[in-house]
């Protein structure tokens, strides 16, 4: 179907459907022109087509890091500056109607660095904690410079891996306890418990005795509790005193002192 028609009498040229500029920014026309004679005269129209911010920014992601099941695991003890996608934003209009921004909509450690025309490297910007964030839903928005301008965005999922990078922390770090002598063997002393910040695995904590401790106590590395394995005589030994090790996957480590 033709795109364009002319009155044959005026000569008055119209459009005929709606143009598209990106689809064809200039039209040539021929016109002829007869009062009958066996050879018309010919004219040559030339129609621009202006442009119109009509086309919405489009954003491509390819990732450097590759998600599982549509999230990037990224642990948290990436360096800065870790590459995690390429973002690359289009637009089909022309001049300022084509000229794209991108950026984050909200606080996040992570931003957009500008590489090419029209792309921009996510990357860490500050450092990662599990134990403050664990996971970031990233909003990225590519806007066009038209008035008004034309908005398109992209949701990004990043997960943290939590790290071993807490110690374990005695809820006491010194612990006095008064047993009464003549106990019976196996007697629960006091139960020894400490906290962690990680998570899973490496939060997992146990407990030994230190060197110094007599053979006389006995403690659960998993429960935390202090037991006496015999009799205490105060007329032998009035006092004791020794260290208590915890320790993580990773082996750190805190030390509180136990007196009785």
């Amino acid at each position: 179907m033709w795109l364009f028609a002319i009155d044959n009498t005026t000569g008055l040229i119209t459009i005929r459907e709606p143009l598209d500029r990106e689809e064809s920014p200039v039209h040539k026309l021929t016109v002829l022109a007869s009062d009958g004679s066996s050879t018309p005269s010919r004219a040559t129209v030339t129609v621009n087509v202006t442009d119109i911010n009509d086309n919405v920014p489009s954003i491509d992601t390819r990732y450097i890091i590759n998600p599982v099941n549509g999230t990037v695991l990224l642990s948290e003890k990436a360096p800065l500056n870790t590459k995690i996608a390429l973002i690359t934003v289009m637009d089909k209009d022309a001049d300022l109607n084509g000229k794209v921004t991108c950026f984050t909509d909200h606080d996040v450690p992570f931003r957009l660095k500008p590489v090419f025309d029209n792309q921009f490297l996510l990357e860490t910007a500050t450092f990662l904690d599990y134990e403050a964030t664990r996971e970031y839903a990233i909003k990225i928005v590519a806007s066009d410079s038209g008035k008004p301008p034309l908005n398109q965005s992209a949701m990004l999922l990043i997960k943290i891996k939590d790290e071993n990078d807490n110690a374990p922390v005695f809820t006491q770090p010194i612990i006095g306890l008064s047993i009464p002598e003549n106990n019976a063997p196996g007697t629960q002393l006091t139960k020894i418990s400490a906290t962690d910040a990680d998570s899973g695995r490496n939060a997992e904590i146990s407990y030994i005795l230190g060197s110094d401790a007599p053979p006389i106590f006995n403690l659960d590395r998993r429960t935390g509790i202090l037991t006496a394995v015999r009799k205490l005589d105060r007329e032998k030994q009035d006092r004791y005193s020794f260290a208590v090790w915890q320790y993580g996957t990773s082996c750190i480590t805190a030390v509180p002192s136990a007196a009785l």
